[in-house]
């Protein structure tokens, strides 16, 4: 009897001791559930993107085409973008890109002057460097899509194709527009003449360092300033421009001002391309040979591409025109180029490009290029190029360039 009271008493005092462990165990999980609210609470209320927004997402993809801007090729067709989604009270959606590039090259030029032109002959060895950095930005507004786009490169001096300074940092190009309807859109900024044709061995080279057209473009002046109102319903487009090139020379007085228009048919198969262009002359100027006289310039380009087949394609362009911009280049020209792209294989690609250019009163000048690439992912490119440019009574170049690209 005694034995079973004991027994009673030991059960007895074990469960109380367990129920209290339990209420210990439970006060514990219940602080902790209690903590964690809080903790999650805390971080609903602090805010992870700007104030009004909801999702912020950063993501590769593809570059934002900004209407009727091409920037240096180098920078390839990927960029990094980040899209900010909006709350319900807040209407714009937001995107931004940026992408860069960093290339290095071997390039060796020869160049032999005429006997009878003043001028020393150039035979050297040079690397070669550049660098790019690109962001662009849309908005959706309640009147369209606002978007602006900035590009900035770094060269090496000496041969590089864009003639820029010792390291000096410049504008590939600037724009801004306004897409007023699926449509319409309004542009400005600097973003190459819209008379400049993009077909042919001008338009369509990749030449990084070599191989590249050396008789010069079809005409247009250069980089002016611009305001361009453009339309493009599917496959065809319309654009009309109001150009300025001196607008930021402070020995310049003149105006130059001028108007250039296109015309764009882009087929699957086929596209055409037409550009005219306009500019006023001038002789009001600081610098007394800088203008020559007060007659004006103009040129008419058309071009053409077309795809052979799975592995090559063709474009080719002609052009006419009367450049009385500058001294010394004050002349009638005509001119005639072609190119042929051929894709060897997922990751290996070739051009071959020749030109020729009649300039009354200078001499005609012809140049041949060809160039072989080999991209095994978007961010890498290897290449081999070269070019020879012939210029009438005055010197011939001989250009061989092993290139790198690297981008993001």
């Amino acid at each position: 009897m005694n034995v079973l009271k004991i027994a009673l008493l030991g059960t007895a005092a074990l469960a109380a001791v367990s129920v209290s462990a339990r209420a210990d165990d439970l006060a514990d999980l219940k602080s902790q559930i209690e903590a964690l609210n809080g903790r999650i609470s805390q971080l609903e209320a602090t805010p992870s993107v700007p104030a009004g927004y909801q999702l912020l997402s950063i993501s590769e993809a593809n570059a934002i085409i900004v209407p009727g801007v091409e920037f240096d090729k180098s920078f390839g067709s990927k960029a990094t973008n980040i899209g900010i989604l909006p709350t319900a009270d807040v209407p714009a959606s937001t995107n931004i890109q940026w992408s860069g590039f960093v290339k290095a090259a071997v390039v060796y030029k020869d160049v032999d002057y005429d006997t009878t032109t003043a001028g020393t002959d150039v035979d050297s060895v040079d690397v070669m460097s550049k660098a790019g950095l690109k962001v662009v930005g849309t908005t959706e507004t309640a009147v369209g899509e606002v978007g602006v786009a900035i590009a900035l490169v770094a060269a090496s001096n000496g041969f590089d194709k864009l003639n820029r300074g010792n390291h000096a940092v410049n504008t590939d190009g600037y724009w801004g527009y306004w897409r007023m309807t699926n449509e319409l859109t309004l542009g400005g900024g600097v973003a190459g003449s819209l008379a400049g044709n993009g077909q042919g061995f001008d338009g369509k080279a990749t030449a990084h360092y070599a191989g590249g057209d050396g008789s010069g473009g079809f005409g247009g002046h250069g980089d002016p300033s611009q305001i361009r109102l453009s339309y493009a319903s599917g496959p065809i487009s319309f654009a009309v421009a109001l150009e300025d090139e001196d607008s930021s020379d402070p020995q310049d007085r003149s105006t130059d001002l001028g108007v250039a228009a296109e015309m764009k048919y882009a087929g699957d198969a086929i596209g055409f391309e037409l550009n005219a262009g306009y500019w006023n002359g001038s002789t009001d100027d600081l610098v007394a040979t800088t203008h020559v006289n007060d007659d004006a310039s103009w040129t008419i380009n058309a071009g053409a591409n077309m795809g052979l087949g799975d592995i090559a394609s063709l474009s080719i362009a002609a052009g006419i025109g009367e450049d009385e911009h500058l001294a010394g280049s004050a002349d009638k020209f005509s001119k005639a180029s072609a190119h042929l792209g051929f894709t060897l294989s997922d990751a290996v690609t070739a051009e071959l490009g020749v030109s020729h250019k009649w300039v009354k009163g200078n001499g005609d000048i012809t140049s041949v290029g060809a160039g072989i690439y080999y991209t095994p992912v978007s961010q890498l490119t290897l290449g081999l190029e070269a070019g020879w440019t012939d210029k009438k009574g005055s010197n011939e170049t001989v250009e061989a360039a092993l290139v790198s690209v690297y981008r993001f």
